[in-house]
């Protein structure tokens, strides 16, 4: 039995102390309007406990993953190319955690071994921040968590919630977060995320500096190969492609890389920003 806390500032205990410094914090930067999930002064929050008990079965074991972070910076995390660059999960890693959840037989394309913490939110590879998340629950599944991961990104890079909020809000409970969030009870469609992100897209809040750019300028075409694949370009973003169809983007090195009916390439900046989605195992 795996046993630890959270690897931030403070072990989950002691988050409910500080959750009010937070919100002030937040509030009088001009961050995020909501406030942390846990209580003030470490008292039960009865709202989220009684409301996760409805959905206990999507979330994972907190003995088995309580979740682990990184130490690193909001520009660490919002420079392009962050999350493929650090990700290393051996396939022992991954055997190890089905065996620990008792899954010892599943159909590919069933369960991703997902971090807790998203890598671009600054979650590490320990086996601590690792558990299978399946793609075929309903209503609660990975793809509904990509599109949590992908705003609270968008929302750290520009200012508008602190770092160490996000990662212990999606540890502490992800659906509770992604209802807070997106203001829904209920999982947001593809075409309802696409709408939600582009609206929020432009938003960014006084006091904070603006997000890493990354999107070439208006005009601008990108750099292509002889054979029509993009190269990297000059300030070294790599482009993703989009498949526009299911919604979802691929990194350089999939075999889907360009390689679907209908897509274009474009920045993963932008790609976030429109809505779409990272595709599993990406």
């Amino acid at each position: 039995m795996r046993t630890g806390f959270l690897n931030l500032a403070r072990p989950f205990e002691a988050w409910g102390a500080y959750s009010l410094a937070f919100a002030f914090l937040l509030a009088g930067c001009g961050g995020h309007p909501r406030t942390p999930l846990s209580s003030p002064a470490g008292l039960p929050n009865s709202v989220v406990e009684a409301d996760r008990s409805q959905y206990a079965q999507f979330l994972p074991n907190p003995q088995l993953t309580p979740g682990d972070a990184l130490p690193v910076t909001v520009q660490d995390i919002c420079t392009p190319g962050y999350a493929r660059k650090v990700r290393n999960v051996p396939v022992e890693v991954k055997r190890q955690v089905y065996q620990e959840y008792g899954i010892y037989h599943h159909q590919p394309g069933e369960y991703e071994i997902d971090h807790l913490i998203s890598l671009e939110l600054g979650g590490s590879n320990s086996i601590k921040n690792l558990w299978p998340q399946s793609y075929i629950t309903r209503p609660w599944n990975a793809h509904i968590k990509d599109q949590l991961e992908n705003e609270l990104h968008r929302e750290v890079c520009s200012g508008e919630i602190d770092l160490a909020v996000a990662q212990h809000d999606i540890a502490t409970d992800w659906i509770a977060t992604y209802k807070q969030v997106f203001h829904t009870d209920r999982p947001l469609s593809p075409q309802e995320y696409r709408q939600f992100m582009q609206a929020a897209s432009g938003r960014t809040r006084a006091g904070f500096a603006a997000p890493v750019a990354t999107t070439p300028a208006p005009g601008s075409t990108p750099d292509v190969d002889a054979d029509g694949a993009p190269s990297t370009p000059s300030n070294g973003v790599v482009r993703v492609w989009v498949n526009t169809r299911s919604g979802k983007y691929f990194l350089p090195g999939s075999r889907y890389y360009g390689n679907t009916k209908r897509g274009e390439y474009m920045t993963e900046d932008q790609a976030i920003r429109q809505g779409y989605v990272k595709a599993g195992g990406e």
